[in-house]
């Protein structure tokens, strides 16, 4: 049945964009509120509303809608429309007509044709990296450090827009903007049901050494281990996220 976003799941959503902001205060547990302007704002709620989504906090049938989520955020209707049309054009949402957006039904064959695709750019990416070297790893350091505390504290939205963030800094290392726009579009066409299961909390867990061993193989220049490592750090989630989506389709049948 289709799910309309207001009363209860609409002031949930919005308070989760609200409170876990991308822009993370160091320590205290404190959220940075949204950033005004049109461009910052619509940013945010893209990062927000698609975290939301491919993890599955906001299941498919949830229509979204412009005026709705600009009055309970308090922002005019510009960003939240502009932030509906991005995530419609990364195919995580279906307009529908005088009614708002509505999130898409997750395919498996598409989740699988995504990993298949990923694992074969950013390994072939990861390599070109490591093979050329880099001076700067502060952003990458930062990032694995957020993710390992992510997963301590179990804050998976922060784990999720971590992950994002270093991922898309190995594949700016290697100087291929064609190639990350397409990485990164896949990534957030992705389903991240069962994110939150125990195979999922577990494979967060192992992710955390495997990012700092990212850091390691391109700082001694390790190109031989490069494609295998990246391979198996990408395709490790493969089982758990077809698996939470061929139960879900099993259940709505």
């Amino acid at each position: 049945m289709t799910r309309y976003f207001k009363s209860e799941m609409r002031l949930a959503i919005a308070g989760a964009i609200m409170a876990e902001s991308i822009n993370y205060a160091a320590q205290g547990g404190e959220r940075m509120q949204l950033i005004s302007g049109d461009a910052n704002l619509r940013e945010q709620v893209v990062d927000q509303l698609r975290i939301a989504i491919v993890s599955g906090e906001m299941p498919p049938g949830t229509v979204c809608s412009v005026p709705s989520l600009a009055r309970t955020l308090g922002i005019s209707t510009t960003p939240i429309r502009e932030a509906l049309l991005q995530l419609t054009s990364d195919g995580l949402l279906q307009p529908m007509r005088n009614r708002g957006f509505r999130v898409v039904d997750p395919s498996l064959d598409e989740l699988r044709g995504i990993f298949e695709v990923r694992r074969q750019l950013e390994a072939s990416a990861f390599r070109k990296l490591v093979r050329m070297g880099t001076e700067d790893f502060s952003e990458l350091q930062a990032q694995a450090d957020a993710i390992a505390e992510s997963v301590e504290t179990g804050d998976v939205p922060r784990y999720l827009a971590a992950d994002r963030a270093f991922h898309a800094e190995l594949l700016a290392l290697a100087g291929n903007d064609v190639l990350a726009d397409i990485v990164l579009r896949l990534r957030d066409r992705m389903r991240l049901y069962g994110i939150r299961s125990a195979h999922g909390l577990e494979r967060q867990k192992a992710s955390v050494p495997e990012h700092y061993r990212i850091i390691e193989v391109i700082r001694e220049g390790l190109e031989d281990e490069a494609e295998a490592l990246m391979t198996s750090h990408v395709m490790a989630w493969e089982p758990i996220f077809t698996e939470a989506i061929a139960q879900r389709n099993a259940q709505s049948e």
